[in-house]
């Protein structure tokens, strides 16, 4: 490797890891995410929030088109309620009869860390009342009802343990309200699926014909409360995507007391660097407002448009971010997974290295057969710069003749060395362009292999059990290192002592910078370094030959 081309790759790594550091995404804190359907030009009256007998409250006054109802994780009070479990193979969920809300929602195939007594991953797991996943405001002509304040009657058979095998299961909650009407909280859960149907419905001699102004589903907890939350460079907090782009609460917007958004939204929720809890409207084409409210740093809002006939139905998706399984929603979701700037390109390679995975069952291995891959894509380019390193070195002699010659003629001493690499046909810069294109390879895989849930918690070989945290030993970032020194000795020398003197701290300086790089990266940086060698190694021989 060329050593201008070393210093060419550092400065690159330390723009981007500067720029980390310097604009890192705002730490994750308890948000309120809220999806509003409105489904009436009626719904532009005021309003009047209604409560159960059973649960008196204050009413208040709200207008229902340009704003939410009070913000979801309000103090209300406390109801209690019967926890129903609903065990499938893919999660355990918990829904509490106070409210129908989400109180537990455990992964059954993901653990907090790689330690083999670890417990599966919480998601969910509500310990204080104001935040309450899935809770429900109904607006019914002048009146608002939220559902958080009722106890709802589960029509679950008598069971309070519900089992998803081979066919869906429904959970049925029921609350009466004013005027002989019933409200439905309805949860429909499928097997082999991350996601649920959640809808309300009003029953009754007036159900049929009842004007249902707006249903509003909120979601207002972290994910993976307790947990202390490792220091990352990719967002955690509420999105949503509205109007085809992906809207985030950024770090500018921390002062901010109100945004507003307009247009379709197709789904909101709370993200983490590999899970997703998101909400998403049945039918998003119907949606047409949305609007984004930031009342304080610790509470987002997001507000969605839709004409409903007495009913609101949404999706509700709680899990794993596997890119091709949140494609099949056709709804964007997919794009919560955050590949950054290099996207285009790590998305693809995350792909390949999937596929390499489904027949040698090693994320390491097809880390190594991709690293592969991409040499022999790149090796036209490395050939001709390894060629024209091979005929610099030879060269050498020569040059230092002529810098001593007319080192005190600067513009003659260039003038000589221009003539001289035209007359053995070498080119000064021919070892810069293989690495400068394949840089972008190396940041879309850093991006792809910090954000792929595929290689959470994936082992490789001995003491890497995890390819997408560092090695904790250090043992690939220090042979990465020794690696780069040795193709050091076997490039050109230079003239420029000072020159030369930086470029002995630069295989020092990779490693340190590669410490706590994902192993994963690191082991194709490494593989990457050994074949450069070898292809290196050839040419030179050939050439001296």
């Amino acid at each position: 490797m060329e050593k201008r081309t070393i210093l060419a790759i550092a400065l690159s790594l330390a723009v981007l890891m500067g720029y980390q550091y310097i604009f890192p995404p705002k730490k994750p804190v308890p948000q309120t995410v809220t999806a509003v359907k409105q489904t009436s030009p009626s719904s532009t009256a005021t309003t009047k929030e209604t409560h159960p007998a059973s649960a008196p409250a204050s009413a208040s006054t709200e207008n229902t088109s340009s704003s939410l109802p009070s913000s979801a994780s309000a103090p209300v009070p406390e109801v209690k309620g019967e926890d129903i479990t609903i065990d499938s193979d893919l999660y355990t969920c918990v829904i509490n009869t106070a409210g129908g809300v989400m109180k537990k929602f455990t992964l059954k195939k993901y653990r907090r860390d790689i330690a083999p007594d670890s417990p599966q991953l919480e998601m969910v797991n509500v310990v204080k009342a104001s935040y309450l996943p899935l809770a429900g405001r109904i607006a019914l002509g002048d009146q608002v009802f939220s559902d958080r304040r009722f106890r709802y009657q589960a029509d679950a058979n008598g069971s309070n343990s519900l089992k998803i095998s081979d066919r869906q299961v429904e959970l049925r909650l029921t609350h009466p309200l004013e005027n002989g009407l019933v409200l439905v909280k309805k949860y429909v859960f499928y097997p082999g699926e991350y996601y649920f149907d959640l809808s309300y419905e009003l029953q009754g001699d007036k159900g049929a014909n009842a004007a249902v102004s707006s249903t509003c589903l909120s979601w207002s907890h972290e994910l993976f409360p307790g947990v202390k939350k490792k220091k990352s460079y990719v967002y955690s907090g509420p999105e949503a995507y509205v109007n085809g782009k992906l809207f985030k609460q950024s770090k500018k917007q921390k002062n901010i007391k109100k945004m507003e958004l307009e247009g379709q939204v197709n789904w909101i929720g709370y993200t983490s660097k590999y899970f997703l809890a998101a909400i998403m409207p049945r039918e998003p084409e119907a949606a047409a407002s949305a609007a984004g409210v930031i009342e304080k740093p610790e509470s987002t809002i997001v507000e969605t448009g839709m004409k409903l006939k007495g009913a609101g139905s949404f999706r509700v998706f709680v899990g794993p971010k596997e890119f091709d399984y949140l494609k099949k929603f056709n709804l964007a979701l997919d794009k919560s997974v955050d590949f950054g700037w290099f996207g285009i390109i790590a998305r693809p390679l995350v792909q390949l290295l999937k596929f390499f995975n489904r027949y040698l069952h090693n994320y390491g291995l097809a880390i190594i057969l991709v690293t592969i891959l991409i040499k022999l894509v790149f090796y036209p380019l490395s050939q001709k710069s390894y060629q024209s390193m091979s005929k610099m070195k030879l060269i050498q002699p020569k040059v230092a003749k002529l810098k001593e010659k007319y080192k005190d003629d600067k513009a003659r001493q260039q003038k000589e060395m221009m003539d001289l690499y035209r007359t053995h046909k070498v080119n000064p810069f021919g070892g810069c362009l293989p690495i400068v294109v394949q840089i972008p390879v190396f940041f879309g895989l850093y991006r792809g292999l910090m954000v792929a849930i595929e290689l959470r918690h994936a082992p490789f070989f001995w003491w890497i059990q995890d390819l997408a945290a560092k090695d904790p030993y250090y043992v690939t970032p220090i042979l990465m290192g020794v690696t780069m020194l040795l193709q050091q000795k076997m490039s050109p020398t230079t003239g420029d002592a000072m020159q030369a003197k930086m470029m002995l701290f630069m295989p020092i300086i990779f490693t340190f910078m590669f410490l706590n790089f994902p192993a994963g990266l690191v082991l194709y940086w490494l593989v990457n370094n050994v074949l450069s060698i070898g292809q290196q190694y050839m040419v030179m021989k050939k050439t001296e030959a």
